[in-house]
């Protein structure tokens, strides 16, 4: 086994999160309680009166302090696993004390005793616990980063490997973000040296074990593994594959067997039910704002060419269904290509007047609201593609063998592709590699947040997009 050392003055120091975090609690318990007096105290210095009195403060505080404990509690507030992640931090510190006030103010409400309490008191309050104790925990977040930053860890770890090379000391730290510092390595020789580990992990008092090994020593390896259990140390079994390499695996139970979960679905519970009502929000609004646009221009479409006012076009999406797709048209009647065979260029002589009008500023995909409201598509997704899109003489399909992936969530009026500029005529394999890219990019790391940021620099580039013709 190799150890890892340095010189005794240049030696990193462990650092004890869970002290760091006792410091926090402790902070944010003391000034909910402190900051419960200091509105009125500030009040009687200014005008010689306190609104509401010492033992109304104090029931109010105590009330406080038994709901803000119960809401960190159940939002994980003091997660040890994401301390150092301020914005964690700050966003769910805000979510305790917005419910523990919000429900403060149902209580008095429905028990009418909020007369008794002042308004300036009861908000500058909140307004004290909410602000106050961030910046304490941006101080010792800060500080802890410092350290690490300095050579100090949180995990001391234990990196070997059985036939192989083990996991480098960048290769964890990295994937760790400085957490864990690697202070020995080794290889075995025998899947059956690693309960011989054991001393070692003890007297170095191991916090991280990596084990590496080949997939198909991988069960063997975590047999011989039971052999540690009795020592509090996490230990992680790294399978080393590149057929599996980037599979996304959860490991699960039915029964007394385990499970590997190799594909999970992309959004889920609430996820859905939050982006179902996000999509029939805005769609509704969407179509209430702009009635009276969509109403000019299907009367100017009538005006300027024959046909219909709405084109129809059979699309892949969710799960690979197909699904009838609107746009206003906007090519002529007799030109059109119902299935894509023939895509849309620049200065294309199909489009009409209005045609180019309504395309450049998007205004023909309007008519996609509807399509939101009835559930086959989303605001936000990937962009369907019409049955026989082709680039390069090719179906796109076989441009990249991630592209059914795109069909795990609803089509989307736009798209993280389409704001990254990925959007117009597919003519070439680069440009429906990235297109994929970039939904799959959407599809994995889907948030409301990230929909909320796409919709906005949709709305901007409805005013100006270089890349619509």
């Amino acid at each position: 086994m190799d150890v890892i050392d340095a010189p005794i003055e240049s030696r990193p120091n462990r650092i004890c999160l869970q002290n760091y975090i006792a410091g926090v609690a402790a902070f944010d318990v003391f000034f909910l309680i402190l900051a419960s007096f200091l509105p009125n105290l500030a009040y009687r210095a200014l005008f010689g009166a306190t609104p509401t009195s010492v033992a109304e403060e104090a029931s109010a505080a105590v009330a406080a302090l038994a709901l803000f404990l119960i809401c960190c509690r159940a939002f994980e507030t003091y997660n040890a696993a994401r301390f150092i992640d301020f914005r964690f931090g700050v966003v769910r510190h805000a979510m305790c004390v917005f419910f523990t006030f919000a429900i403060m103010l149902f209580v008095a409400g429905v028990t009418k005793t909020q007369s008794d309490y002042s308004r300036f008191w009861f908000f500058s309050w909140m307004l004290l616990v909410l602000l106050v104790p961030n910046v304490v925990r941006w101080l010792i977040a800060s500080r802890v980063l410092s350290r690490i930053e300095a050579g100090d860890y949180i995990f001391k770890a234990m990196s070997v490997s059985i036939f192989g090379d083990p996991l480098t000391a960048g290769e964890i730290r990295r994937s760790t973000s400085n957490l864990v510092k690697v202070v020995e390595t080794g290889v075995l020789d025998r899947i059956a040296e690693i309960s011989d580990l054991a001393d070692t992990i003890a007297r170095n008092e191991i916090d991280h074990i990596y084990v590496r090994t080949r997939w198909v020593d991988a069960p063997a390896a975590l047999v011989e593994l039971r052999e540690l259990r009795q020592l509090a140390a996490e230990i992680f079994v790294v399978p080393d594959d590149a057929r599996v390499r980037n599979l996304m695996l959860d490991v699960g139970r039915i029964g007394d067997r385990f499970t590997l979960s190799a594909v999970q679905r992309p959004i889920d519970a609430w996820g859905l039910w939050i982006k179902r009502v996000q999509d029939v929000v805005v769609a509704s609004a969407a179509l209430l704002f702009f009635s009276p646009v969509m109403l000019l221009v299907a009367l100017a479409i009538r005006l300027d060419s024959k046909g219909p006012v709405l084109f129809r076009q059979t699309r892949v999406g969710f799960n690979g269904n197909t699904f009838e797709l609107l746009k206003f048209r906007s090519m002529r009647q007799e030109m059109s290509c119902a299935d894509a065979s023939v895509q849309t260029s620049k200065q294309d002589p199909r489009v009409t007047r209005v045609g180019r009008i309504i395309r450049r500023t998007s205004i023909d995909e309007f008519p996609q609201f509807l399509n939101v409201l009835q559930g086959t598509m989303s605001i936000v997704g990937p962009r369907p593609h019409a049955l026989d899109t082709r680039a390069e003489g090719m179906p796109i399909s076989e441009l990249t063998d991630r592209y059914a992936a795109r069909h795990r969530v609803k089509p989307g009026l736009t798209g993280l592709a389409q704001v990254n500029g990925y959007r117009g005529e597919l003519d070439s394999a680069e440009k429906v590699r990235h297109r994929v890219a970039h939904d799959i990019e959407y599809i994995e790391n889907w948030s409301t947040w990230l929909d909320i940021k796409i919709i906005l620099k949709t709305a901007l580039l409805i005013v100006y997009d270089p890349h619509a013709y």
